[in-house]
């Protein structure tokens, strides 16, 4: 879901009806990670792979080439 929606990092929220799980909230380029709403032990996580990904990212720039990707379904949306 992730890599057709371009993002690097996300949240999905999902809803189990009849047995069928349902994504109801996955547009979350900038997820809630406050610490009181997803908890110490998420919390953690996600600030260590937040930095880890801004590190990748950072040595992964190339100046004057577009560095970002809309994703597949984006692309595929406009062919």
């Amino acid at each position: 879901m992730n890599e057709a929606l371009g993002y690097d990092f996300n949240t999905v929220e999902f809803a189990v009806r009849d047995g069928i799980p349902y994504a109801i909230d996955f547009c979350n380029p900038a997820p809630d990670a406050d610490k009181n709403s997803v908890g110490e032990e998420n919390f953690a996580w996600i600030v260590e792979h937040a930095a880890k990904l801004a590190i990748e990212k950072a040595n992964e720039y190339v100046p004057g080439k577009p560095n970002i990707s809309w994703g597949t379904f984006v692309k595929d949306s406009v062919k």
